[in-house]
């Protein structure tokens, strides 16, 4: 499998807990890159509503789910159509130090 099969098998194990669905079937996630050769992924998260309240955990998790696949070093989380963005990328900012 390549890493971006199972980066893909690791993100659909993460569910959003209001729908009871994963990312991945929901297509919050979208744009998947994947650099095989630097073990670097960018992905862009959309929650189904601008105010989702679960927002943020579901952005903190796709960036923790990417990031625990080996071969990963570096993983990249936009987050799309959500009224905390901003804030959102901040905290997975924080989670690169």
């Amino acid at each position: 499998m390549s890493l971006k099969d199972d980066v893909l098998e690791k993100l659909k194990g993460v569910y959003d807990p209001e729908l009871k669905e994963d990312v991945v079937k929901l297509k919050l996630v979208d744009n998947l890159e994947v650099d095989e050769e630097n073990g670097s992924v960018s992905v862009v998260f959309r929650p189904t509503v601008e105010n989702c309240p679960v927002g943020l955990q579901l952005s903190i998790a796709i960036k923790k789910a990417i990031l625990s696949v080996g071969g990963v070093k570096k993983a990249s989380v936009k987050v799309e159509n959500f009224i905390w963005a901003k804030e959102a990328e901040e905290f997975l900012k924080a989670l690169d130090k």
